[in-house]
């Protein structure tokens, strides 16, 4: 009974880090700090000054050219479409299925950790279930990960701008690293990771039948003879 009780108890610790990793996921679609930089503008790079975030969807940039801080908005979505160079599309559209996909999984382990520690589980909401959706949460939050990262070596790392920015001599090369927003679905990843270890320690504590050992045995099987 008290195994019983145990069990159901790390199972519904699951459904917890389940919660932790879809709303660091949301988080993460909602922010727009996948890309955070700075910039300078060649021609006069002393006097000049730039700060650029953006998003999956969108963000933000402001540049000073010793006038003060003008304010516009990225709409990542429009560059994607009007400038190829840009991002990497590819990368870009795999990170998003990726986060999405990742974020579905952990609303079924959620709902899944729930139904298993509360009712007799099923084929889906048992053991095998919760491990199913949690490892492919894990995997989906990977790929975004590695894709993510891509992106930045291959593009982001060396331009942020728009070609309109470029042409007017702004640069971000070597100044951009990867938002809180990116950490985000790292965290996501970790907070299923725990959960697949809380499972297996859930389930690993299985009653096992006294083994009785040979001696005791032919000792016992005397008696009943005699």
């Amino acid at each position: 009974m008290k195994m019983h009780m145990f069990r159901r108890g790390m199972i519904f610790v699951t459904f917890f880090g389940s919660c932790i990793a879809i709303a660091l996921l949301v988080a993460s679609l909602g922010t727009k700090h996948w890309v955070d930089a700075a910039a300078k503008r060649t021609l006069n790079p002393a006097d000049s000054n730039g700060r650029i975030n953006y998003g999956l969807f969108s963000g933000k940039k402001e540049l000073n050219v010793a006038y003060g801080w003008r304010s516009y908005e990225i709409d990542v979505l429009h560059l994607l479409k009007y400038e190829p160079d840009f991002l990497i599309y590819g990368f870009w559209i795999g990170t998003v299925t990726c986060v999405c996909a990742a974020l579905l999984f952990s609303d079924l382990a959620a709902v899944f950790a729930a139904v298993n520690a509360a009712t007799t589980s099923s084929c889906f909401s048992g053991t095998a279930g919760l491990y199913l959706w949690n490892i492919l949460s894990l995997l989906c939050n990977i790929g975004a990960i590695g894709l993510w990262m891509a992106q930045y070596y291959l593009k982001i790392q060396s331009n942020v701008l728009s070609l309109e920015d470029r042409d007017n001599s702004w640069t971000s090369d070597g100044m951009a690293e990867l938002g809180y927003s990116f950490w985000f679905v790292v965290g996501a990843a970790v907070a299923n990771f725990l959960d697949i270890i809380v499972i297996h320690i859930a389930n690993s504590d299985k009653k096992v039948d006294p083994i009785i050992p040979m001696m005791e045995e032919k000792t016992n099987g005397a008696i009943m003879l005699y």
